[in-house]
């Protein structure tokens, strides 16, 4: 009897149809593989990056750790920092402030301050200088000679005490809105005898611009609050005074972060990998921020420490 052919053919058929479904299973399997592989590894990626990679963070004061309505630390903050330093995390302070007038945070261990944006960086003895440097005195002068002509309001921040020209009604307003005490009073020739640190000059943008251009050409001016500038010599902010503190701590840049709310913070948030903007800060500051949290008054510095997975 002759074989039937059409039998083997339609054999033949069943046998290639299952290695095609085979080898489609076989796909569908190594893809799926690939898939879960590859998202161990990014999540692998993700911890390192934000558990083990932090090892220094950068606070700003006024609107990042102090409350503007308050003018307290919340509690949550203390014990986050707390719990930072623990884990072995080192933390700073990165503020306009001089150093006299970071009592507000005296119930808090810190490792080391950047002052005077930059201009002044002590560890955490408050007496070991790691960097300073002061404004030049020929231009301390030639502003002495400017204020004979165009007065204005104007703070000088020297060692251990903060002076101004006029005790204006704005200058004692700003005081009370950061909750210092306001500038001593004193002629401006015996002030400028003292290392000056930082100025703060109480007049509008357009103004502060024709004072910088024509008498302080080596400064520059950056505000936080509406009501005057914070004025440094020119290369002097937040960002060199964390390169400073990093290379005396002996830590990569790639292993910082940062929390601001200012526009004396663009400069450091602009500059380290992790930078945290916080919510009540303004838009061109949280533009220059990796990650942006929520306000002061809302945990915005727990909630940013959380979402990186360092408390």
């Amino acid at each position: 009897m002759r074989p039937c052919l059409g039998w083997g053919v339609f054999c033949d058929v069943v046998f290639l149809y299952n290695c095609l479904k085979i080898k489609q299973l076989y796909k569908q399997c190594l893809q799926k593989s690939v898939h879960i592989i590859l998202q161990i590894v990014h999540n692998e990626q993700f911890v390192q990056k934000d558990n083990v990679m932090i090892k220094a963070i950068f606070f700003d004061i006024d609107g990042t750790l102090v409350s503007f309505k308050t003018h307290q630390v919340p509690q949550e903050t203390k014990d986050a920092i707390r719990q930072l330093r623990e884990n072995g995390v080192k933390v700073f302070v990165a503020t306009g402030r001089m150093l006299k007038m970071v009592e507000v945070l005296n119930d808090i261990e810190f490792d080391g301050y950047i002052t005077y944006n930059g201009s002044c960086c002590v560890d955490s003895t408050k007496e070991n200088v790691i960097f300073k440097n002061t404004v030049p005195q020929d231009e301390l002068e030639a502003l002495v000679e400017r204020l004979k002509w165009d007065h204005f309001p104007v703070s000088f921040m020297c060692k251990d005490e903060m002076y101004v020209n006029d005790l204006a009604e704005i200058v004692t307003r700003v005081a009370k809105v950061v909750e210092v005490e306001p500038p001593i009073e004193r002629p401006v020739e015996e002030i400028i005898k003292e290392d000056v640190y930082q100025l703060c000059i109480y007049v509008d943008e357009p103004h502060l611009q024709r004072i910088l251009e024509e008498t302080l050409p080596g400064c520059v001016g950056m505000r936080w609050i509406e009501y005057f500038a914070d004025v440094n010599v020119r290369g002097m902010n937040k960002q060199l005074g964390i390169d400073r503190i990093l290379e005396h701590f002996n830590i990569p840049l790639e292993n910082a972060m940062a929390f601001g709310d200012g526009g004396n913070d663009i400069p450091m948030l602009e500059h380290v990998p992790y930078s945290v903007a916080m919510g009540n800060a303004n838009d061109a500051v949280k533009a220059s921020a990796a990650y942006v949290t929520a306000d002061v008054d809302d945990g915005g510095v727990v909630k940013a420490l959380q979402h990186y997975g360092l408390i």
